[in-house]
């Protein structure tokens, strides 16, 4: 899945086309016919594939080597400086990786020799702090003897205990076996100023061997500053002495590193439907800003992982090119994503002057400024307008472009981070407790032309808690992301369960399940331009209920709002807004009453929640006697009267000027409930009720129904509409 910042191995993995050029290096070395010691360097910035390109060219050399015999082939050894902590080790154990290699049984036996002296000339200095500058072997071995002695007498096959005795026979040894010896050094540019000084004295005057090639790769400019501060005179001339022959990398093109992004972005995101990505956004996005962040194979790859460990973690909840975008921002500048993360309400929503002044304005400004302004690459003119594309209301905070609330839904729809409900989710990874996720409202969606199914689901998730939050998503899809042919069953669905659901929130900022219920069928219904279309689905759908009744009773109420009746507006709504006409609407509210009185007769409404709501609708289409007789029957003993009190115990919510949240103080309408029944009848029941021993058996909303009805009547509950 993911893929490591690591060199390629082969030219079969290469895809920026530098195989030719691996391959004359190859050629190179293996062209250097004289004994003589040579050193190729190869000269790179970070991230220019040094690493990739020695690979290729080795197996260029393995590939022609392989039509010689084992003698003539030649012996490779890579030796990473990396892996030694000190001056000492590194130049210590760099000659006994040699002498390793060398002792190899295919190898030849002059090779093997020189790996047997290797081990001994890498004793020489083990006891130093020091690797030797570069001066006279000579004096070397002054220093040495009198430092260690007594170490030399051990070494009785030698010569001369001589350093350059030592060194002459290695030489020796070397230039008789026929093995060319290439020493491939990489990642030199990474060392401390110090051991990359010590890297090249140990090329030019320790390992300056016969039949030795040294394959050098660094960032030229990196080695030059080092060499110029730690040693007298200049950087480039140390280096041109000890490099031989430069090879130069080429360049890697804009064009290919873009080409290496984006075909591995394919990867990626291509399992993403077409209509979930917006090509014109994307081009807008990846031009104005995240481009910018990708200069070579590295940074690439580091996109690429993380982008692929956290996109599976939210494909399908999140905009994928906002995830692109967000993700390039969290890569390559982590002050700035941070800052974004830290700032919901200056980077998500939209702008409202309600409540806002001019120095608050200026204020978010200041805020957005100081976020913008923590890096200097890119340019914050590129990446204030990068913002902006992602995050719309900073348009507003910047100029007078604003942005109307309409469009928070269509960011919501389109999972944009720029929407407060989606932008949570960019920045943990996972659902927030309690949301749907997106993949699951499509699920469900897809179950549409099945009531039965669909039912089952949306009950599934009543059953959790999440069923508000469906609807309130539900409203995303209602334009026309839902088949036509799906609207039928899904009103009918809806409408069957609706009383299953609960309330939801209500009042200033917010809207309940019922009014919520409502948008939707009015969405839904009016995808279809005929009256006769939408008549036609309600009624199927009332025909069909069962299990709810205010759902239904709710729907033709609003219905006959729109044509001016019940009260609720003196002229009817334009032609175009009406649900159904004037004699459709008749039929619906028949339809209704027969489903009002088959609950009535059955016991259920009187249980109903909305009791009091459906009363006042019944009222209005049916005639008062055969309301009258329910409420007489039902209130004709205590249980059944304290039933129809309860029925209208409510909230109201009230703030003061101080309060930070408002009161939700219980009340009871003496006016609604006269309606129904006489109140000097009533009255003398409840408080007999209230005194008695009975009064303690009923639960906690009973009794506080009966204290708020008489607290009511008494005066000590002011009644408010």
């Amino acid at each position: 899945m993911f893929k490591a910042d690591q060199p390629i191995k082969s030219y079969k993995e290469d895809i920026l086309g530098r195989r030719p050029f691996a391959q004359s290096l190859g050629n190179a070395i293996l062209s250097y016919k004289e004994k003589d010691s040579i050193v190729i360097g190869l000269f790179g910035a970070w991230g220019s594939g040094k690493t990739s390109i020695i690979n290729m060219a080795l197996e260029r050399i393995d590939l022609v080597s392989k039509n010689k015999t084992d003698d003539e082939r030649p012996i490779i050894v890579r030796f990473n400086p990396w892996n030694y902590s000190d001056q000492n080790q590194l130049v210590t154990q760099f000659f006994r990786q040699l002498s390793v290699v060398l002792r190899r049984p295919d190898y030849a036996s002059d090779a093997k020799k020189a790996g047997e002296r290797l081990e001994t000339y890498a004793k020489f200095f083990e006891p130093f702090a020091l690797i030797p500058t570069v001066g006279p072997i000579a004096s070397i071995f002054s220093k040495v003897f009198k430092d260690i002695g007594s170490v030399t007498k051990s070494w009785g096959d030698l010569k001369s205990n001589d350093l350059n005795a030592i060194r002459a026979e290695l030489n020796e040894l070397l230039g008789k076996q026929p093995h060319k010896i290439i020493v491939v050094i990489d990642d030199i540019d990474r060392l401390n100023n110090t051991e990359i000084r010590q890297i090249f004295q140990l090329i030019k005057s320790l390992g300056d061997f016969q039949n030795t090639i040294y394959l050098l790769a660094f960032d030229k400019n990196v080695v030059i500053n080092a060499l110029k501060k730690v040693q007298e005179g200049s950087g480039i001339e140390y280096l041109e002495k000890v490099v031989q022959i430069p090879f130069e990398i080429p360049l890697i093109s804009k064009q290919e590193v873009e080409y290496l992004l984006l075909s591995q972005l394919d990867e990626i995101i291509k399992d993403i439907p077409e209509n979930k990505w917006d090509q014109t956004y994307w081009v807008n996005i990846y031009h104005s800003g995240l481009k910018y962040f990708f200069r070579n194979i590295r940074d690439v790859t580091r996109y690429i992982n993380s982008l692929r460990f956290s996109f599976e973690m939210v494909k399908g909840e999140v905009n994928a090119i906002d995830f692109l975008a967000i993700t390039g921002i969290q890569v390559f500048i982590p002050e700035v994503y941070y800052g974004i993360r830290d700032n919901k309400d200056i980077f998500s929503g939209v702008y409202s002057d309600y409540g806002r002044s001019d120095v608050t304005k200026e204020q978010d400004k200041k805020r957005c400024d100081e976020i913008i302004n923590r890096v200097n690459e890119p340019p914050q003119e590129l990446l204030k307008d990068f913002l902006e594309r992602l995050f719309p209301k900073l348009k507003s905070i910047y100029s007078n472009t604003n942005y109307g609330y309409d469009w928070l839904d269509s960011w919501r729809r389109d999972c944009r981070i720029c929407s407060p409900d989606i932008f949570d989710i960019f920045f943990r990874l996972s659902l927030p407790k309690g949301e749907i996720s997106q993949r699951e409202i499509e699920t469900i969606l897809s179950l549409g032309n099945n009531p039965d199914s669909f039912a089952e689901a949306l009950l599934k998730i009543n059953e959790d808690g999440r069923i508000i939050r469906f609807l309130e998503r539900l409203e995303d899809y209602t334009r026309s992301d839902i088949p036509e042919e799906n609207i039928e069953p899904i009103i009918t669905v809806l409408m069957d369960i609706g009383d299953l659901f609960p309330e939801g929130n209500s009042g200033f900022f917010g809207t309940d399940t019922p009014m919520r219920l409502l948008r939707l069928f009015y969405q839904l219904s009016h995808r279809f331009d005929s009256h006769e279309r939408r008549f036609n689905i309600f009624k199927r759908a009332m025909e069909k209920t069962t299990r709810s009744l205010y759902t239904i009773v709710d729907e033709v109420s609003v219905q006959g709002q729109q044509h001016g009746k019940y009260g609720s507006k003196e002229t009817p709504e334009p032609e175009e807004k009406l649900t159904v006409n004037s004699e459709q609407l008749e039929e619906l509210e028949k339809l209704a009453c027969n489903k009002i009185e088959s609950w009535a007769d059955d016991g259920r409404l009187a249980k109903h929640r909305h009791l009091p709501s459906i009363l006042f609708m019944w009222k209005d289409w049916e005639k008062r006697d055969k309301i009258n007789n329910f409420v007489n029957n039902m209130i004709k003993n205590d249980d059944g009267l304290i039933d129809f009190i309860t029925s209208f115990l409510s909230k109201s919510t009230s703030n003061g000027m101080a309060d930070y949240v408002g009161r939700i103080p219980w009340r009871i309408h003496l006016k609604s409930v006269e309606e129904f029944v006489d109140l000097k009848e009533v009255e003398p029941r409840i408080r007999k009720i209230f005194s008695s021993s009975d009064f303690d058996q009923f639960d906690d909303r009973k009794k506080l129904a009966i204290r708020t009805f008489l607290d009511t009547i008494d005066g000590k509950i002011k009644e408010r509409f």
